[in-house]
């Protein structure tokens, strides 16, 4: 889950870097926040007739938070995303879910990706090194340095 505060920080950082005088698109940054406070603070929800306020991270079916996550996402990745780049590597995300290749040995993999999770303490990952695996729908297999995909289906 991804903390509200942590979620602003990121959202402000991404206007920033992408904003034209002060804007994106026809609104200010300053709007786009206040906006982003309001969805995230008055995010509710009905169980066995009561009413409930979330206070913790926000509606993962509603597109505005989807949007927010792969922002706050985006921030984390980077190390990751430059490390892929500089080995040539594959990368690749959907939502929380994170496709790499790599040459280096399992241990490597291991460090790096160790030294990636310790920089957030909401993100968690789990990780799974196989030359073969199912990736979305896909199954994607190593065979001799050639990467080679079929349609997979869940059972």
């Amino acid at each position: 889950m991804i903390p509200r505060d942590g979620a602003i920080a990121a959202l402000t950082r991404f206007c920033e870097n992408n904003a034209i005088n002060g804007k994106i698109g026809i609104l200010k940054i300053s709007t786009i926040i206040q906006l982003a406070c309001v969805v995230l603070d008055t995010n509710s929800f009905a169980y066995k007739d009561k009413y409930y306020r979330q206070i913790k991270g926000g509606a993962m079916g509603s597109p505005f938070t989807m949007v927010l996550a792969n922002i706050y996402m985006l921030e984390w990745e980077q190390k990751l995303i430059q490390h892929q780049k500089i080995h040539n590597g594959i990368y690749g995300r959907y939502i929380d879910d994170v496709f790499m290749t790599s040459n280096l040995t399992k241990e490597e993999i291991l460090k790096l990706l160790d030294e990636t999770t310790k920089t957030d303490s909401n993100i968690k990952i789990t990780t799974t090194i196989s030359q073969s695996l199912d990736y979305l729908d896909v199954t994607i297999e190593n065979n001799n340095g050639n990467l080679k995909t079929c349609i997979y289906h869940k059972s």
